[in-house]
């Protein structure tokens, strides 16, 4: 039977919007969702523009502060989260779908962990799983496991969400390195470390316990390179130009350093995390194995000792 009236009127929008509008809902503003997205904020700008076109209405008021969700934007987010959502959750039921010791498996991590952890135990683990292929991302961002960002994360801060499942592998230990040519035109520092060169974080970097120690520790030094790169703090040690303090699992694979007798620094607690829906995938769950096994036998290196 026909329908009297005209036919309704049905928005039109590309699926693909919803990600940059949660993008820009969590940041607040366009620059830092191209941030947390990696894409031109340029970009993101057309993407909302089209779909405020194709759904013809306001999404976003432009505020002084940044951008803040109308009415109408508002139940966009809680839709779209919940789209969010089920997109993954059904990849993580088609990856537990995977029964084979085959394919990619994501971690991610900090610089010294990926460099002196992760990477000198590949060829064993290539050995034992030669159908798993390790992809290592190295983000200044903590990747969002829900949202299958990576599959493993090895973290220095316990897991907080409630979908994560974490295990404490160990502690990373720290110590204070030079090269034995800066040692022989210095000499091993005394107290507050006066005459001597310090490489340090950048000054407002202080999340880590690490850095207030350093800082008191080599009150006396002049500082002559900041870096949060730890891999630019080894390089810059290891070429002559100062003290830095490394995580030793890192610093003690460089033979051009020489280890600083001092009161010890504070350690920090490393955790292998996953999410929970993952941890029952046969290769991330082979992986996981694989990590926490190498931390048992790694756990003095690990450690620092």
């Amino acid at each position: 039977m026909a329908q009297d009236g005209p036919a309704p009127m049905t928005a039109r929008f590309d699926w693909d919007d919803l990600r940059f509008a949660l993008a820009v809902a969590d940041a607040g503003g366009l620059s830092a969702a191209g941030r947390a997205l990696r894409v031109d904020p340029a970009t993101i700008g057309r993407r909302l523009d089209g779909l405020e076109s194709g759904l013809k209405c306001k999404l976003f008021h432009r505020r002084r502060q940044g951008l803040v969700p109308t009415p109408a934007g508002a139940k966009l987010i809680l839709h779209a989260r919940r789209i969010e959502g089920e997109v993954s959750a059904l990849g993580f039921e088609m990856s537990a779908e995977d029964r084979g010791l085959a394919g990619t498996v994501v971690i991610t991590t900090t610089e010294p962990i990926a460099a002196g952890f992760v990477a000198p135990a590949l060829p064993a683990f290539e050995a034992k799983h030669p159908g798993i292929a390790v992809e290592v991302k190295i983000d200044i961002r903590t990747l969002d496991l829900g949202r299958r960002e990576a599959d493993i994360a090895l973290r220095l801060a316990r897991p907080t969400q409630g979908d994560l499942r974490g295990r404490k592998l160990g502690q990373v230990g720290y110590g204070l390195y030079a090269s034995s040519g800066y040692l022989d035109r210095h000499r091993m520092p005394a107290a507050a470390f006066a005459g001597h060169k310090l490489i340090d974080w950048p000054v407002d970097y202080t999340v880590i316990p690490q850095v207030p120690w350093l800082r008191r520790i080599a009150s006396g030094a002049t500082v002559v390179l900041r870096s949060n790169s730890a891999m630019t703090r080894r390089a810059a040690a290891a070429a002559g130009a100062g003290i830095a303090l490394l995580p030793s699992i890192l610093a003690d694979l460089d033979p051009a350093l020489v280890r600083i007798a001092s009161e010890a620094p504070p350690k920090q607690d490393l955790w292998l995390v996953t999410h929970r829906d993952l941890a029952r995938v046969p290769r991330i769950r082979a992986t996981l194995e694989f990590l926490a096994n190498l931390a048992k036998r790694s756990a003095k290196r690990l450690a620092g000792s």
